[in-house]
């Protein structure tokens, strides 16, 4: 049986939160900076896009970074 460490689990969860904190400041940044770029009635069409886009290329990466940090303390 793997027994797991508390204080591993409990810094996972607060490592969650600060990740979609973190990735929501950097869609945020990433949509006023794709906007204040683009004019074109069809470009800011994609904003949702860009901005799903760009939360999940940074959470997945901080979630990868996890997964990575987590297996190799084994």
């Amino acid at each position: 049986m793997v027994i797991v460490n508390p204080w591993i689990t409990l810094l996972s969860f607060v490592y969650f939160i600060v990740a979609g904190f973190g990735a929501f400041v950097f869609s945020r940044y990433i949509v006023e900076r794709y906007l204040d770029s683009f004019k074109s009635k069809f470009f800011k069409s994609l904003e949702p896009v860009v901005g799903v886009f760009s939360f999940s290329s940074f959470f997945g990466g901080a979630l990868t970074l996890l997964y990575y940090l987590l297996t190799m303390s084994q």
